[in-house]
């Protein structure tokens, strides 16, 4: 095999002898930044120690009995442990997602047979005129007792879910209670609270003038739906009393959003086609918010019908909601009799 020599030029060979030399002497001395340990003069004795004694010792301090550590009567005493929430607090979420499922809240129903409604007659203010209307506007605008009002109504509106009167349908039921079977008395019964609107016959009036005067059935809707629990209530008291003039039946329908206002307003011709000529004039239609009427009437559910027994002093006798039981119906009956003493039986 044929190996090249290579010729170094003398310089370049003197310059990397040196440099190979001093890196021989660089790394042969030994390093002095890093400080040297020293053993302490005791450890030879440590090591030489007999393993004997050590065994020794360990079994004396094990043969000793643990004293308890003495406690302060001041140190708090340590808190106690706590308990797994039951299933029932646990939020429970659709699926996989984070998104919890809507849980039904308690109703706030009243009590059947005690009194509802505003505890003085309602008096109505004298007629405005357009100045006077927008002077009384500017006021409750910068009225602060209206401020806060109109911020209480906006904070039930937000924590009032969408859908939970349709959980408390599925959840609870289509009645909240059977009604009474006797009549308030009538010093103990409160007054109906007003709600203007307009009829079927294209009048604006107000609730209590449609029920001044006569006894009166009374019945709120929301919705098609509570529709039918109000109708097994109107069919038995129109047969009943279909021949009395001193008895009537006013129909009161509540639209409270604007959106589905507008809806109904054009589909009044329909409900006016299918409606009998001689109830619109005791048919009003009502669009805007009802809080007070809520609260004062024990409504709890937009979802289903109620009805409520009006006397001529515009008092509210008895009440009922949901769908009819025969109980119920005969039990309105005999108590719109007793209103009525004139009635010929």
């Amino acid at each position: 095999m044929f190996v090249r020599k290579v010729s170094i030029p003398f310089a370049a060979r003197s310059v990397l002898q040196r440099t190979l030399h001093s890196n021989r002497v660089l790394y042969s001395q030994p390093d002095t930044s890093k400080p040297t340990e020293t053993k302490p003069a005791d450890s030879k004795v440590a090591e030489t120690k007999p393993v004997e004694s050590k065994l020794a010792e360990s079994k004396s301090a094990d043969s000793k009995p643990a004293q308890p550590a003495p406690v302060d009567p001041k140190t708090p005493s340590p808190e106690p442990k706590k308990t797994q929430e039951p299933d029932d607090e646990k939020i429970e979420y659709f699926g996989n997602t984070r998104f919890p499922k809507f849980r039904a809240k308690p109703r706030r129903t009243i009590t059947p047979g005690d009194a509802i409604g505003q505890a003085t007659p309602t008096v109505k203010p004298a007629p405005q005129t357009l100045k006077e209307q927008a002077q009384q506007k500017w006021r409750d605008i910068l009225s602060p007792e209206k401020n806060l009002e109109s911020r209480a109504r906006i904070i039930h509106d937000i924590g009032h879910s969408y859908f939970q009167d349709i959980v408390d349908l599925r959840d609870n039921g289509d009645k909240l209670f059977e009604a009474p079977k006797q009549l308030i008395r009538s010093s103990k019964a409160h007054y109906l609270p007003s709600v203007s609107g307009k009829t079927l016959a294209g009048q604006k009036t107000d609730v209590i003038d449609l029920c001044r005067g006569k006894t009166t059935l009374l019945t709120v809707n929301f919705n098609k739906f509570s529709e039918l629990h109000t109708n097994s209530f109107i069919d038995p008291f129109e047969a009943a009393f279909a021949d009395s003039e001193d008895a009537q039946v006013v129909r009161l329908n509540i639209e409270e959003n604007w959106a589905k206002a507008m809806v109904l307003q054009m589909c009044l011709p329909y409900l006016r086609r299918h409606t009998p000529k001689d109830r619109h004039a005791n048919y009003l239609i009502h669009y805007g918010d009802v809080e007070g009427l809520r609260k004062s009437m024990g409504i709890a559910n937009s979802l289903i019908g109620y009805v409520f027994l009006i006397d001529k002093e515009l008092r509210v006798r008895w009440y009922g909601n949901g769908l009819a039981v025969m109980s119920e119906a005969q039990s309105m009956v005999m108590l719109t009799q007793r209103l009525i003493p004139n009635k010929k039986k």
